[in-house]
């Protein structure tokens, strides 16, 4: 499935209304907030298991270069995301919820049903860089029918 199918179902599906992604910037951990997710930011790989491809965030430097001068919120050393019992990615939403002052706990639930978090009635779907958004099978299972 190429990238551009992908990026088709996964904005007509997602339940968010806007994206916080995060980043790594001279070893220091960064987020931002979106709209959407631009598709430069996006790359097609080969999701593991029998998956099909998949749709990944990789933000290569220079798009970093540009989101750093639309002053990101930086939340320390990039340390932080090695830190307790969870991935970087699981990290990295722990870090967002809670600077909404909102209680994180791990869960499963698809990007279709609902965003991570919820601030003030809006949908946020937490991404950091490297993150998978979406597998084919997903995608084949859940929306296309063709």
């Amino acid at each position: 499935m190429k990238k551009a199918t992908m990026i088709k179902h996964y904005r007509k599906h997602s339940a968010s209304d806007s994206y916080i992604i995060g980043f790594v910037y001279d070893k220091k951990l960064y987020a931002t907030k979106m709209e959407e997710i631009p598709p430069r930011f996006l790359v097609e790989t080969q999701a593991s298991r029998g998956q099909g491809s998949q749709l990944r965030l990789r933000i290569k430097k220079q798009y970093k270069d540009q989101l750093m001068k639309k002053n990101p919120i930086c939340f320390g050393s990039a340390d932080m995301l090695e830190q307790g019992k969870y991935n970087k990615g699981e990290n990295f939403e722990k870090i967002i919820t809670e600077y909404y002052n909102q209680e994180w706990e791990k869960d499963s639930t698809p990007f279709w049903v609902d965003g991570d978090i919820t601030v003030n009635g809006e949908k946020i779907q937490i991404k950091l860089d490297s993150a998978s958004l979406v597998n084919e099978k997903q995608i084949r299972k859940n929306f296309y029918r063709g």
